[in-house]
């Protein structure tokens, strides 16, 4: 990016479905609408008309268009997870950590508040990480996986989520049950529009 002045950095970037991208807080900002109080996750954030029967959001724009600005604010993809095969369990995201938060109506929550794990009955303890889904071939043009996919950010592990969380969980009721509900006391009502703010964490701030 060269050398750019304190003014400039602090100048917001906009892109086309709302997104506004804010160099100076490593943070880009999208518009999005609840979904689910209630039932069981497999998903965090969906894009419309995939995965929302199993997510809490659905990002108004497209995961290639958020991976696109995380890069801008300094998120550094690594992998998504590995999901489980046969005997082998699922293995973690790598990246960066991101902070999520829904902005709605002058309050904040971060998405870990706004997901509970059955297990303890409490707020989610892990993070969420920048894997970057996968670049596929499909009739011999290059796919972005998690457009094709609608996985934005994941809970279990598909291995396609542009973000995924840091426990790796298999999808598969065989290896794993279901674990992670919506904190309906927190999240508005299905159809409410939100902004969904995703924040780079640099080192030791995870």
């Amino acid at each position: 990016m060269g050398c750019q002045s304190p003014a400039r950095l602090a100048e917001p970037i906009l892109w086309p479905n709302g997104i506004q991208i804010a160099r100076s807080q490593s943070q880009v900002r999208i518009p999005a609408v609840a979904l689910l109080r209630s039932g069981w996750l497999e998903q965090a954030v969906c894009t419309p008309e995939t995965r929302t029967h199993e997510s809490v959001f659905a990002l108004l724009a497209a995961p290639s268009e958020l991976h696109a600005a995380l890069l801008v604010v300094g998120g550094i993809p690594g992998n998504p997870g590995i999901p489980a095969h046969f005997n082998e369990p699922a293995q973690p995201p790598a990246g960066t950590v991101l902070d999520i938060a829904m902005h709605h109506d002058g309050r904040v929550h971060r998405l870990q508040e706004l997901i509970v794990d059955d297990r303890t009955g409490q707020r989610l303890q892990g993070d969420f990480v920048f894997g970057g889904s996968k670049i596929v071939e499909w009739k011999g043009e290059p796919r972005y996986l998690a457009d094709d996919e609608g996985s934005v950010v994941g809970l279990v592990t598909f291995g396609d989520e542009v973000i995924g969380y840091s426990e790796p969980r298999s999808a598969s009721i065989d290896h794993a049950r279901a674990v992670f509900r919506p904190n309906g006391t927190l999240l508005p009502a299905p159809g409410t529009e939100v902004v969904l703010c995703f924040t780079v964490c640099h080192e030791g701030e995870g």
